[in-house]
């Protein structure tokens, strides 16, 4: 399997270097290396330049910053014109172990071969400093999740994932397109990885296991909403209802307004914030990207 690592930068040098590095130490390595700088103002432009990469590496730098979705929209397209087999994506701080990579591909391939088709994507393990699991990164078990147990299998049937290391094959890519860009930021990776899994289950690998290096180990409250992180927020929420709309998955609205009714009731963030952030879930009925499939596959 020719795979090719697709990591998106905004930033955060330092984390890179260290993503880079890990990557550039698989047991299984990737055949490239794509690096999407989302117009970064610190010194990633010049790391990317001097840097002696030990892996075959594209650097592709905005003119603007895209979000993690406009630069996974931006590196899969790339990546697969070049026809790679799958596509390894991650962001900055995210941290592979030397056979991340080695066992996502082995998952992948020993299901296919039970399943007599190759699963849309594999994700791995997502754990934080303290070796718990991120719970920002958890993923979504289908409804028939454990059955490969039952086979003694060692990996399970998936709804949805994170951008956090998942291996996405060059066929679900080509059926179902790529990351809504709009979205910029939140959800657009749980968007995708469940729009692949309604064509054809992804899978968790629990032995393929990653370190993410984000600065608390927290899921997302919406109690906590405040001025200064409102931009972040109001794209999930409204990222979240666009998603359950397109994707005609209602449980996610349910369980998007079940937690931001019980979470801003206790929240001290004041009123008018709280009326802002349900507004931007609302104009999420609105927004309705179109799906995008990769140049090489466009007519």
């Amino acid at each position: 399997m020719r795979v090719a690592a697709v990591v998106v930068t905004f930033n955060r040098s330092d984390l890179l270097q260290r993503s880079l590095a890990a990557i550039e130490k698989q047991s299984y390595l990737p055949e490239k290396l794509f690096v999407i700088d989302n117009a970064s103002t610190d010194s990633t432009p010049e790391i990317l330049k001097n840097r002696q990469m030990k892996l075959p590496t594209a650097v592709h730098r905005l003119a603007k910053n895209t979000g993690g979705a406009g630069g996974f929209f931006y590196g899969m397209d790339v990546a697969y014109s070049e026809g790679y087999d799958a596509f390894w994506i991650m962001d900055d701080d995210t941290i592979p172990r030397e056979d991340t990579l080695e066992k996502l591909v082995q998952g992948l391939e020993k299901a296919g071969e039970s399943r007599g088709e190759l699963p849309s994507y594999a994700a791995s393990m997502v754990v934080w400093k303290d070796g718990n699991a991120c719970y920002m990164n958890l993923p979504t078990v289908s409804w028939d999740g454990v059955m490969p147990l039952a086979r003694e299998e060692n990996w399970l049937n998936l709804d949805c994932c994170s951008f956090v290391s998942c291996l996405v094959s060059r066929e679900a890519v080509k059926q179902c397109g790529l990351p809504y860009p709009e979205y910029f930021i939140w959800f657009d990776d749980a968007e995708y990885t469940y729009r692949l899994a309604k064509w054809r289950e992804g899978i968790f690998v629990p032995d393929s296991i990653c370190d993410h290096w984000m600065p608390n180990n927290a899921g997302v409250y919406w109690g906590e909403v405040t001025e200064d992180n409102f931009w972040k927020f109001s794209r999930g929420a409204r990222n979240q209802v666009s998603a359950a709309m397109s994707l005609r998955k209602l449980r996610i609205l349910a369980d998007l307004f079940q937690g931001m009714v019980s979470q801003l009731r206790k929240s001290p963030a004041p009123l008018k914030l709280k009326l802002k952030l349900v507004r931007a879930a609302l104009s999420g009925f609105a927004q309705r990207p179109r799906i995008r499939y990769p140049r090489a596959e466009r007519k």
